[in-house]
């Protein structure tokens, strides 16, 4: 019935939230260990609240070209930039979008592994 199709969909999404907090976890490793007045000046736009910036401040098809362009630049920090871009998604309650940078991230991940 529906009520069990929604119950299944929230707890699906649920799982996803879980698996992206490792995805933010390596985020703040990485910034720990450079310090993070020397990771904001190497790649200020690889934060959780740079993200959530854009994110609230973005149309859809804005957000649809920011997803490509993390993905085109395939920069050093791509892989995690776009993990927590899908993650603010999801923690935004925007489902399409996050399964959008989803695809993005795994193909990434598929030409750089994250630090």
């Amino acid at each position: 019935n529906e009520e069990e199709r929604q119950e299944g969909i929230e707890k699906e999404r649920e799982a996803i939230v879980k698996e992206c907090r490792e995805a933010r976890q390596r985020a703040a490793m990485e910034v720990a260990k450079l310090g993070i007045e020397s990771a904001a000046r190497e790649n200020p736009t690889a934060t959780y609240e740079h993200c959530l910036m854009r994110i609230r401040s973005m149309t859809k098809k804005g957000l649809i070209n920011r997803v490509r362009s993390i993905e085109r630049a395939a920069g050093k920090h791509c892989v995690i930039k776009m993990a927590i871009f899908k993650s603010c998604l999801q923690d935004e309650n925007m489902w399409e979008l996050a399964k959008l940078a989803s695809e993005a991230l795994e193909r990434l991940k598929g030409l750089q592994s994250p630090p």
